[in-house]
């Protein structure tokens, strides 16, 4: 499925934000492949079906989307969990330092908010490089989170 390349998955309810960032990383690392769902829920489906022994390079997540919200994916991939490896990062329309601290608080590697630019895009892919040169092996496959 991945080709052993690197992986992200993305998870935003708004298609044209998802469209926007997937466009980017394939101008940029048409090799990287991302993974996109509507809502927290769909993914962390996906995440408890996941059986490869290679972990997303990173997960990028919407802070507001219905039915879960970035906090509660961060607490459902965090300490004690086979996700709690994978970097996280929250981006989001809203500049509020509550939101950010809540999501740093919970283990976000990174909270930005969403790119309005070319550029911004490019800057927000350029802090997810660092991931995407060094996959993350597990020892074994688990179903559980």
């Amino acid at each position: 499925m991945t080709n052993g390349f690197p992986f992200i998955l993305l998870a935003d309810d708004d298609p044209d934000d998802r469209e926007l960032f997937c466009s980017a990383m394939r101008k940029r690392y048409p090799q990287v492949g991302v993974y996109t769902f509507q809502d927290g829920d769909e993914l962390l489906n996906f995440l408890d079906a996941f059986t490869w022994s290679v972990l997303p390079a990173c997960i990028l997540i919407d802070y507001k989307m219905p039915r879960l919200s970035a906090p509660q994916i961060l607490r459902a991939t965090g300490a004690g969990t086979r996700y709690a490896r994978i970097p996280k990062v929250v981006w989001s329309a809203s500049e509020q330092n509550k939101d950010m601290d809540e999501c740093l608080g919970l283990g976000a590697a990174l909270f930005v908010t969403k790119p309005e630019s070319g550029s911004q895009l490019d800057n927000l892919i350029n802090s997810l490089e660092e991931w995407l040169v060094k996959p993350i092996v597990i020892a074994s496959p688990q179903s559980s989170r």
